[in-house]
């Protein structure tokens, strides 16, 4: 007895027929970016920025 399991690419092309919805991508999306500028921020060979500096900023004022 064949049954739809035994038919791998059968079975990959009915699952990936399915769209992910808008908002699924948007947060997709989003999450890249803010990866990204949050790398940029708070590298210190890219931006300065250290946790050293900040608390020095924040004595001084």
């Amino acid at each position: 007895m064949i049954n739809d399991t035994d038919n791998l690419e059968a079975f990959e092309a009915k699952e990936t027929v399915n769209k992910l919805p808008v908002s699924w991508l948007i947060l997709f999306w989003g999450l890249i970016l803010w990866g990204i500028y949050y790398f940029v921020s708070y590298t210190p060979s890219i931006s300065g920025w250290s946790q050293e500096k900040a608390y020095e900023e924040s004595i001084r004022k």
